[in-house]
């Protein structure tokens, strides 16, 4: 789990932009970077995001039939499912990155979603959707980004992590 999460150049503003350019349907994007060893604290890991891959939402009708046969993502909204409430990623999408990431010295270290009608924190379906523990920033509709842990047993509550844009950076 990252200690701290740090956001290059205008990755932030890239990251925000990109998001929001989809309401009111929900945008996603991938996160690319790397791991490093703090500067305060050797025992704390930054993950610092040099590069936002802007992604297309591609979630359908019969999605959720595909994650989870169980009529319990019913209970998780009170609007239809569409893309105004739900995102999925190309997995071609995510293959793009990671090979492209893989020559430039980058990895995938996590997603990015806009909630356009709700606050930015991780759903229900945000939830029960998280396969496994990873990073998940999340935007509310007017562009304030949070960026959560989402762990592996989904009854604990993902835990909110510090963002901050790296200034050094070009």
């Amino acid at each position: 789990m990252p200690g701290l999460l740090e956001f290059d150049g205008d990755c932030l503003i890239v990251l925000r932009h990109s998001l929001l350019a989809n309401s009111p349907q929900e945008g996603c994007a991938l996160l690319l970077g790397d791991k490093q060893p703090s500067h305060f604290s050797k025992e704390e890991t930054v993950w610092t995001i040099k590069l936002i891959w802007p992604c297309c939402n591609i979630w359908e009708q019969g999605f959720s039939t595909l994650v989870q046969s169980s009529n319990d993502l019913n209970t998780f909204h009170t609007r239809q499912a569409s893309r105004q409430t739900r995102f999925a990623i190309d997995p071609r999408e995510q293959l793009l990155a990671q090979k492209w990431g893989r020559k430039n010295n980058l990895k995938i270290i996590g997603s990015a979603h806009s909630h356009p009608y709700g606050d930015a924190i991780p759903s229900a379906v945000d939830r029960s959707w998280s396969f496994s523990q990873g990073l998940m920033v999340i935007a509310d509709g007017s562009g304030r980004l949070r960026g959560w842990w989402m762990r592996k047993d989904k009854n604990l509550d993902p835990l909110e992590l510090a963002l901050v844009r790296n200034e050094r950076s070009p």
